[in-house]
């Protein structure tokens, strides 16, 4: 009778798709007493990282907006808007974006939705932004993406990466990036 052969913790987390950024945590929780091989079973058998709740959850609170596409929330991680690129610190109209952001959304609990890239090579969370509405540019059954008013309202740009596999929403995306003037 053959012997059950060990999948080495590595090997198990790289099948599982869980990015090399996160091994370094793993390492310290499993020195301080996580049981690894029990959890990542569990994992496992919910579906893999990224249908977990507790990395990926769908309702957060925005505690602080760090630019004009991305921030952190109550949890403590960043989530980076998806689809749009708002200037970056130190550029031209990087205040007005940032601003803005947090006028539209700071201190506010967003719904997050996942397209099939659902982290970056930051450790951030990729994300269409969703948040309540009543009236506003863009309402619809009470709630609006924050990333489609960012890029008509001009405090964000459009972006696509060719290599990559196509937005859900990238159509909608670009009819607002079509319509809207830059403001920088």
């Amino acid at each position: 009778m053959a012997a059950k052969k060990k999948i080495p913790p590595k090997s198990l987390l790289v099948l599982l798709g869980i990015p090399t950024v996160f091994f370094p945590g793993l390492i310290l929780a499993a020195v301080l007493g996580w049981n690894w091989q029990k959890d990542l079973s569990q994992l496992r058998q919910a579906g893999g990282y990224k249908q977990s709740e507790e990395i990926f959850p769908t309702k957060v609170e925005v505690m602080e907006v760090l630019d004009g596409d991305t921030f952190a929330t109550a949890d403590s991680l960043a989530v980076r808007m998806i689809g749009i690129d708002a200037p970056n610190r130190g550029e031209l109209g990087y205040e007005e974006a940032k601003e803005y952001l947090e006028n539209l959304i700071g201190k506010e609990t967003v719904e997050l939705e996942y397209d099939y890239y659902q982290d970056d090579k930051f450790g951030r969370i990729l994300a269409y932004v969703w948040e309540d509405c009543s009236t506003q540019v863009s309402c619809q059954q009470g709630r609006r993406m924050v990333n489609w008013v960012l890029l008509k309202q001009g405090y964000a740009r459009f972006v696509t990466y060719e290599s990559r596999r196509g937005l859900k929403y990238k159509d909608y995306l670009e009819e607002a990036a079509e319509t809207a003037v830059f403001k920088f």
